[in-house]
C-alpha cells in the first residue's frame, strides 16, 4: 500500500513540469531561465543548510515536512527539492533548450510514475526498484517524448527515454532528480551527433 505522503511528493514532483513548460514557452533564451532558476537553487541549499543548523528552521520542518521526508533527508541529507533545482539548473545551462526540456520532462514525469507504479505494482525487484516500475516510466517518456519532440528526431527523444529510464532503476546513489536529467541529455546529445 502507498502511504498518503508518497502520492504528496509525486504530486509536488510532477508540479515541477512548471520549470520545462516555462522554459520552452516563456524564456527565449537559456540566460532568462538561469536567471530564475539560479537564485531558486541558491535559496534551496540555503534552507537545506538552515534546517540543520538553525532551531527556528528546523522546527518549520518538523512540524509542515516531516512526514514527507525519506530517512536520509531527516539526517540531514539534501531533499530531493533541492537536487531538482540543481539538477534542472544544470540541465538548462549545459544542454541545447530541446534537450534540456523533455530530459526535465522525463525527470518529472518518469521518475514519478516509475515510482508509484513500482511501490503499486512492483514484483520484479531490482535492488530497491522494481521493473514494472522502470517499464511503466518507460512508457510514460516515450509517450510525453513522442507528443512533445520539438525539432528533434523521434530517435534522439526516445533514446534519451530509455536513459532516464536506465539510469533511475541503476542502484547508485546519486539522487534521481540530479542524475534522471543530466544522463538523459547526455545521451541525447550524443544520439544526435550521430543521427543529425
Amino acid at each position: 500500500m502507498i502511504q498518503r505522503t508518497e502520492y504528496y511528493r509525486k504530486i509536488i514532483h510532477i508540479f515541477y513540469l512548471v520549470i520545462p513548460f516555462t522554459y520552452l514557452f516563456f524564456f527565449g533564451s537559456r540566460f532568462q531561465a538561469l536567471r530564475i532558476l539560479v537564485p531558486l537553487t541558491v535559496f534551496a541549499i540555503i534552507i537545506e543548510y538552515l534546517r540543520v543548523h538553525s532551531v527556528i528552521i528546523k522546527k518549520i520542518f518538523n512540524n509542515f515536512l516531516i512526514s514527507m521526508l525519506r530517512s536520509h533527508e531527516m539526517d540531514g541529507k539534501y531533499t530531493g527539492a533541492t537536487w531538482l533545482f540543481i539538477g534542472s539548473t544544470l540541465t538548462v545551462a549545459i544542454f541545447p533548450k530541446e534537450i534540456a526540456v523533455i530530459s526535465l520532462i522525463y525527470m518529472s514525469i518518469g521518475d514519478s510514475v516509475a515510482g508509484l507504479a513500482g511501490r503499486k505494482y512492483g514484483k520484479m525487484k531490482f535492488y530497491d526498484k522494481t521493473i514494472e516500475g522502470s517499464l511503466a516510466g518507460l512508457f510514460v517518456c516515450l509517450l510525453s517524448g513522442y507528443l512533445v519532440q520539438l525539432s528533434l528526431p523521434l530517435v534522439v527523444v526516445f533514446s534519451g527515454a530509455f536513459a532516464a529510464m536506465f539510469i533511475e532503476l541503476l542502484p547508485i546513489s546519486i539522487d534521481d532528480n540530479f542524475s534522471v536529467p543530466l544522463f538523459a541529455g547526455t545521451i541525447m546529445v550524443i544520439a544526435s551527433t550521430v543521427v543529425i
